[in-house]
């Protein structure tokens, strides 16, 4: 919530002044409805992507009968007080306007309407607006939609009028200050036409040329006593809670700047036009004090000679610029202005800024203790070091995590500001992280042994009809009887062609012989096909706080002993699953994260002196995620792809036959790694 705190003084008679207290500087602009005035802060939107249409807009967008016009024209009209942008439309446009951060923008979608003009870009470049761009952002999705972005360097009051089937925004010169409690002009606010009645070009328009009566940025006057002074009670929906905690606006405001102290220059006179050639210095600074309604003083060392020629510019710029020019510097004191060298005002500076010093380390010292909650005191006493006075000391205890503070009233008071930003809740971050191995295994194999055996001898009666050889013996197992190498073995105790398969669960064996078993033919086939899949899943998840590591291990340790001059020395390696991750999150709510993570496992089918060695799976990285989001940190792809084949020189090639001359194998391996992470914010 932006608002603060309200209340509502009574100035003079019938005149009011309303007071708003602000978290932080926004857009703003005044209106009229009818018998109320409606001060309109725009919040501004610090979340991407986050759109907020109006209810007004919405009800409006439900009512209309979506007939789309044109934006013909877009000019930029520079006045006395302000700068007009109108866009001239063929039609009564619905608009929506809502501010972006990181840069500054102002956006006013126009719905209903197409852009038709030539020129999209318009520079500006004063009153807080560097330029307006103007462009077609939405066609019929479902509303026709002419964005207009106004690029901003600060927040600004502007008005809106839509009066004419004209839209016309205007930024007004700010000129409500601290420095002035007197009564302050505001540029009048836009009068909004009432519903189903017109309004002449003469009632929409911001009288903006009237003229101004403002007190200059640094006159101080005696403001008028005060009748009454009322305090407005916030409703409950604008009255911010305390004790509620509401994480997502927390997480935005702990990146936001936050000022302790600052003293920033900023221009708020009215505006002058200054044209001189060697012009006395007295005169030209007599000239803008009664311009700005203030008595002058000059010191007799106060001497020089004017020239410039400055149009439109404040007139206590004007002032600085020329004292700059002549070496000389002003002081205000109530209404009347004083003029004297630089060196001297900087001398008198030092000797006061020496008495408040002595004031201050003069002044009677307090005592406070702080008790902390979320950080560590000895940390934050650190940090306070350079703001404690020479006066000032420290005393923290770290049983109690408390610090006891002496110092001057005024440091005590930084310090508590300090104490603030420093001892504030640190979001936490849930990490989970994913392994998953992945593993396919495909074996085939085909693998064929025979051999053959024939005898031709008188004692089987089957001898040969030749001299010579009369008997004869073919012998076609080439392993002795009782002995199997490989494969298995067969009725001839051997085979001539011995291609088995590598492994086999599965052997079918043929053998043909005649009656006295003088010739016979062995042959056996063995096959092997093997498939299978695995998934090994690994899920470590740990919780830790923004910007601290977070360990966590799971596993065993291989004990390795060394020898060394006679000296036994055990160390132990990690065969086990570990993370250690490192968050930082984002003021745009995304996770910056540094991981390290390893998977490592021991390999006891492959020992090394009793050590089995260790299998490796690691990844480190440094990646953003977004909150709850998962992504992919690392991978690895490994495929094996063998085939083994046996043959019998010359004969495999055969056709058809050859197949009785060669055996196959095929061994198909695949292994895949992941290794997904998943943050999410805790609230």
């Amino acid at each position: 919530m932006l608002i603060q705190n309200m209340k509502v003084q009574r100035i003079d008679g019938d005149k009011f002044r309303l007071h708003v207290d602000l978290k932080e500087r926004v857009p703003y602009r005044i209106k009229k409805e009818r018998n109320n005035t409606i001060v309109e802060l725009n919040q501004i939107q610090k979340i991407p992507g986050k759109y907020v249409l109006d209810p007004d807009v919405k009800s409006k967008l439900e009512n209309s009968s979506g007939q789309a016009g044109y934006l013909t024209n877009i000019s930029v009209a520079d006045k006395k007080d302000r700068v007009d942008v109108r866009a001239t439309l063929s039609h009564e446009a619905i608009s929506n306007v809502f501010v972006l951060d990181k840069p500054l923008r102002l956006v006013v979608d126009l719905y209903n309407t197409y852009f038709s003009s030539s020129q999209s870009v318009h520079a500006i470049n004063q009153l807080g607006v560097k330029k307006v761009r103007a462009a077609q952002f939405q066609i019929s999705n479902p509303h026709t939609i002419t964005r207009m972005v106004f690029d901003l360097t600060e927040p600004t009051f502007y008005s809106l009028d839509t009066a004419n089937n004209n839209l016309t925004v205007s930024f007004y010169k700010e000129r409500l200050t601290h420095a002035a409690p007197a009564e302050t002009k505001f540029p009048p606010p836009v009068e909004q036409p009432e519903p189903k009645k017109e309004v002449s070009p003469e009632l929409s328009k911001p009288k903006a040329e009237e003229k101004k009566a403002d007190l200059p940025v640094e006159k101080i006057s005696s403001p008028k006593p005060l009748i009454t002074e009322e305090k407005i009670e916030m409703p409950k929906t604008l009255r911010p809670e305390k004790n509620v905690a509401s994480f997502p606006q927390e997480e935005v405001q702990q990146f936001e700047p936050q000022t302790i102290s600052q003293r920033e220059q900023k221009y708020h006179g009215d505006v002058i036009t200054l044209k001189f050639k060697d012009a006395d210095l007295r005169d030209v600074i007599n000239y803008l004090g009664e311009f700005a309604g203030l008595n002058v003083a000059h010191d007799p060392e106060v001497r020089g000679v004017v020239s410039c020629n400055l149009i439109d510019v404040p007139w206590d710029q004007a002032l600085d610029l020329i004292l700059k020019q002549n070496k000389m510097g002003r002081t205000l004191e109530g209404n009347i202005l004083r003029i004297a060298p630089v060196q001297t005002l900087t001398r008198e500076r030092d000797e006061e800024q020496q008495l408040e010093e002595s004031k201050e380390l003069a002044g009677p010292r307090v005592t406070k203790s702080y008790t902390l909650s979320y950080s560590k005191a000895t940390d934050v006493e650190g940090l306070l070091r350079s703001k404690i006075s020479e006066r000032g000391e420290v005393i923290v205890d770290e049983r109690t995590n408390t610090m006891v503070i002496t110092d001057v009233s005024d440091r005590i008071e930084l310090i508590e500001r300090l104490l603030d930003v420093f001892d504030t809740p640190t979001p936490q971050v849930a990490i989970e992280a994913r392994i998953v191995e992945a593993t396919s295994t495909f074996i085939r194999n085909l693998g064929i042994q025979w051999g053959a055996r024939g005898i031709a001898d008188p004692f089987f009666g089957n001898q040969t009809s030749l001299e010579f050889p009369h008997k004869m013996l073919i012998d076609g197992a080439m392993i002795p009887q009782g002995i199997v190498t490989k494969g298995i073995g067969g009725p001839l105790g051997g085979y001539a062609i011995n291609l088995p398969a590598p492994a086999f669960t599965t052997a079918v064996g043929v053998s043909f012989a005649n009656v006295l078993d003088t010739f016979r033919i062995d042959l056996a086939i063995s096959a092997l096909e093997t498939s299978g899949q695995g998934r090994i899943i690994s899920s470590p998840s740990v919780t830790t706080q923004n910007n601290q590591q977070a360990h966590i291990i799971q596993g065993r340790q291989i004990p390795v002993q060394t020898v060394a001059n006679f000296t036994v020395t055990t160390r132990y390696m990690n065969a086990a699953l570990e993370l250690r991750a490192t968050p930082q999150i984002t003021a745009e709510g995304t996770i910056i994260m540094q991981l390290e993570l390893q998977n490592n496992a021991a390999d006891f089918a492959n020992l090394v002196n009793g050590i089995p060695p260790i299998i490796t799976q690691s990844a480190t990285t440094t990646v953003m995620i977004p909150d709850g989001g998962t992504t992919v940190i690392g991978g690895i792809y490994r495929t094996e792809d063998s085939i083994t084949r046996e043959r019998v020189p010359f004969f495999h090639k055969i056709p058809i036959i050859g197949n009785l001359f060669k055996s196959f194998a095929r061994t198909k391996q695949s292994r895949e790694l992941l290794i997904f992470i998943t943050p999410r914010i805790l609230r």
